[in-house]
């Protein structure tokens, strides 16, 4: 009998909770674009459905995984390779959450819950069964997926997809290689025994350090074209154009002497700065 934290560790809870804060920004900025005025009802209903898909998504990833976080020291005790949940419990969990949401998300409007339908294909499809046991580029194309929520929030405010909800978007795949490869690169035996081709282990830390500098000098990019497309002020371009800027140059900086110990603290230095980005993007959206 599986117990109560189990079925909440399966949607891993911080990261779902990064991924809704890129949905809510995305939601209120697109509002404010548009002029359109808050409805309480339309908002909980367009969370609901986004956390729900994300939730169901992520416990469908970790049915999927069970298998090979067996074999992680870092994710051995997950609930699934632990014993604790099922795994047939977990699919079905997963199945039904996303299920939910995705009806839910057709309440929102269809373009809506296009995205949501497709972050599960570029995360269970694309990213989980066709690439990460093969491919060391997997999470260019699976990293898609965390680009999902904030597109979603976008498209439920504005009513349609847009070029500055896929900026908005566009910022967390070009996030996506320093989170997952610096990651990699601090638990390189992990992904080595489960025999995870990442790209650090598989062209060394050095070339996958300067693929990570290339992405990251892409979201700098973006990041300030996003400024002439939405109205997010001087404040966002400022404090997100240095954030990004001084992730870039600590980047360069790794690239030239990489290591496994401070991979730990670009990992950290990349989650920390998407969170300023998108905080900077609220604050700018309304106040200037």
């Amino acid at each position: 009998m599986p117990d109560a934290k189990a079925f909440v560790e399966v949607i891993k809870p911080k990261q779902t909770t990064l991924l809704m804060v890129t949905c809510v920004v995305a939601y209120f900025i697109a509002l404010k674009l548009h002029n359109k005025p808050f409805s309480p009802e339309s908002f909980t209903l367009m969370f609901m459905a986004t956390v729900l898909a994300v939730a169901g998504t992520t416990a469908l990833n970790m049915w999927l995984d069970g298998d090979i976080d067996a074999l992680m020291c870092r994710t051995r005790k997950r609930p699934v390779p632990s014993g604790r949940l099922s795994n047939k419990g977990c699919a079905a969990y997963g199945a039904f959450l996303f299920g939910l949401g995705l009806i839910l998300g057709l309440l929102v409007g269809v373009s809506f819950s296009a995205v949501l339908f497709l972050g599960l294909f570029f995360d269970i499809i694309v990213y989980t069964v066709m690439l990460k046991r093969r491919s060391p580029y997997s999470i260019v194309l699976g990293g898609l997926a965390g680009a999902m929520p904030c597109l979603a929030g976008w498209t439920a405010a504005a009513g349609r997809i847009e070029i500055a909800g896929l900026l908005a978007a566009a910022i967390i795949l070009l996030w996506i290689p320093a989170h997952i490869w610096y990651l990699s690169m601090y638990y390189e035996e992990d992904y080595r025994n489960a025999r995870i081709p990442m790209l650090p282990l598989v062209v060394g830390m050095e070339k996958a350090s300067w693929a990570i500098v290339v992405s990251v000098a892409f979201m700098l990019v973006v990041v300030a074209v996003l400024f002439f497309v939405a109205p997010l002020g001087v404040v966002y371009l400022a404090v997100s154009a240095s954030t990004v800027s001084i992730l870039l140059i600590k980047a360069i900086r790794f690239a030239i002497s990489p290591s496994r110990e401070k991979a730990r603290k670009m990992y950290k230095l990349a989650s920390i700065t998407l969170g300023v980005v998108y905080i900077a993007m609220f604050v700018g959206a309304f106040i200037g």
